[in-house]
């Protein structure tokens, strides 16, 4: 069962730019799945959000701290500061994962 496209953006927070990885995915029902996010500026804490069609967003985790990690059922993010980066893993994917994923700085 293919769950959908997943498109990726990147958010600006003043002159910080943000870049997400990969632009785009085709993920499969039961398929793991990461994104990245990296920062060209020191990142304090990072806004992971998901948007389904026309619908607002959707917050999923906040990281504030150097080597936070979250898990949420089978979403884990990971945040590295020394690497001014953030990762977001799916296990399992469901159809329920599908939609336009953000990442926000601060």
């Amino acid at each position: 069962v293919l769950i959908g496209i997943l498109e990726l953006q990147a958010a600006w927070v003043s002159s910080q730019e943000l870049q997400q990885g990969p632009q785009s995915l085709v993920i499969h029902e039961g398929e793991d799945f990461t994104i990245n996010c990296s920062s060209s500026q020191p990142v304090y804490a990072l806004h992971w959000f998901r948007q389904k069609n026309s619908e607002g967003l959707i917050s999923m985790m906040i990281l504030w701290k150097n080597g936070e990690e979250k898990s949420h059922e089978e979403i884990t993010a990971t945040l590295d500061e020394k690497k001014q980066q953030s990762s977001l893993h799916i296990t399992a994917s469901q159809s329920s994962h599908s939609g336009t994923y953000l990442c926000s700085a601060d």
